[in-house]
């Protein structure tokens, strides 16, 4: 996901609050059943390079987690 009007979308969601971070997820309902995932971390997280660390991290994360956890047809921010 890269269009702020989707990860807008998704903050409407269900919320998933954890030690450390929100997973946010919101069905789309438009009949497609892939899995969008996006990445948002705050400024108040070190500088640009902590928090491309930090999304890479979660990416690899989602890339073993998500498939076998994740809802089919949702938006995972």
């Amino acid at each position: 996901m890269t269009i702020r009007r989707d990860f807008l979308a998704a903050n409407g969601g269900k919320r998933a609050p954890m030690p450390g971070f929100v997973l946010q997820v919101r069905p789309r309902g438009d009949g497609d059943p892939t899995m969008r995932i996006g990445y948002t971390v705050t400024k108040k997280i070190g500088n640009a390079v902590v928090r491309n660390r930090m999304k890479r991290r979660l990416r690899a994360l989602a890339r073993e987690l998500l498939p076998e956890l994740g809802v089919r047809g949702a938006d995972h921010v």
